[in-house]
């Protein structure tokens, strides 16, 4: 049991929320209704898709070609953080980060490097993870939410999106370059190669495109899960086992949560009016104490559009570690280090969090 708390700690707290707050609104038929199968569901599909393509051998096969690529630290590093910003568009931050860090941490551990540049580059992987993944709707499961909450079509999402991404960006490359300015040449692996299943790869960005179809509603939810469901029943049972189903059951504890709250006249009258106001701020406040995902979903009901919590919760992923659940996975393996220097991991990540999210929110008001 103990166990399983501490592995399924998001969840646990979930639960926890979700059972205080029934003292309040009592279990109901409200509670199913509350629930948005729609992002269930979605979520279950993309879980299915990134699970399929790490089995295919795609994953381990991009990260050889990135050493390959690379003919000395600061390239690598630049590869590095690009390719994360990159997937996480695509495969969502938390697989990109179990995907590039434990690769980072290995491969400068071998070559030598100092621990400082160690820190340096998981700390800019994490950002550039939770800043990425803000581009698509399937980037981050709170995007794939709010999609879903105020029906968003393709083009209202990325015209609001698409300016704070570029924004992110160049933050991003501007820390790159004044974090990791040193050089020191590096051999790729003397076994090179990983093999990659092509026809279930193919397979997998089949299921990807289609999910894309479902986020804006060409597709129905219902249809592509159960495509995909039948599929891994025939041809690859074992990514069924693989799904965190954990983390569904955390959403479905979520959106329980969140109704349970706006139950509440005292939480209604404290959020309805800031949201109303100044919803970019609030949405990147109430992130960095609860994360952003379920603040997006405690926060939707109460916002006149979907820009300002869009907004809010994807930058919002930036500042304290619980402000983004992936951020969590960057820390967990570097903790899991021996010898590694947690002060100096925390200082930096706090810092560089901060300081984008100032620059983020400046940014926001700007543009408003």
């Amino acid at each position: 049991m103990v166990g399983f708390v501490k592995r399924e700690i998001v969840f646990v707290i979930a639960l926890a929320a979700a059972a205080v707050t029934a003292f309040f609104n009592p279990p109901s038929r409200e509670w199913v209704e509350a629930v948005d199968f729609r992002t269930i569901g979605l979520l279950f599909s993309l879980m299915g898709v990134s699970e399929g393509l790490k089995a295919s051998g795609l994953f381990d096969a991009a990260s050889s070609a990135l050493l390959k690529r690379s003919g000395d630290t600061r390239r690598l590093s630049l590869l590095l953080v690009s390719a994360v910003f990159l997937s996480s568009m695509l495969f969502t931050n938390d697989v990109s980060l179990i995907m590039f860090v434990p690769f980072t941490i290995s491969l400068l551990d071998r070559e030598g490097e100092d621990e400082g540049l160690i820190i340096r580059l998981v700390v800019l992987e994490t950002i550039a993870a939770n800043l990425g993944s803000m581009t698509t709707p399937v980037g981050n499961p709170q995007n794939l939410y709010i999609c879903s909450f105020f029906n968003v079509g393709a083009w209202p999402f990325f015209r609001t999106i698409l300016p704070y991404s570029a924004a992110s960006a160049l933050l991003v490359l501007a820390s790159w370059r004044f974090l990791l300015a040193g050089r020191k040449a590096i051999k790729p692996e003397e076994d090179g190669g990983h093999d990659t299943d092509m026809p279930r790869t193919a397979a997998y960005c089949v299921f990807l495109m289609l999910a894309l179809f479902s986020v804006f509603r060409v597709l129905p939810w219902e249809i592509l899960a159960g495509i995909e469901i039948i599929f891994l029943l025939l041809f690859d049972r074992r990514i069924l086992l693989r799904i965190d189903y954990i983390l569904l059951l955390t959403f479905v504890c979520f959106f329980i949560f969140s109704e349970n709250m706006g139950t509440i006249e005292g939480v209604r009258n404290l959020l309805s009016g800031p949201m109303q106001s100044a919803p970019v701020a609030v949405s990147a406040l109430v992130s960095q104490v609860i994360s952003n995902v379920p603040a997006a979903i405690l926060l939707s009901p109460f916002a006149s559009s979907f820009e300002g919590v869009l907004v809010g919760t994807d930058i919002g992923g930036l500042g304290t570690p619980v402000a983004s659940l992936a951020s969590l996975i960057s820390l967990k393996f570097y903790f899991a280090r021996r010898g590694g220097r947690k002060g100096g991991y925390m200082a930096l990540f706090l810092v560089l969090n901060f300081a984008m999210l100032a620059v983020l929110l400046a940014f926001s008001m700007i543009i408003s």
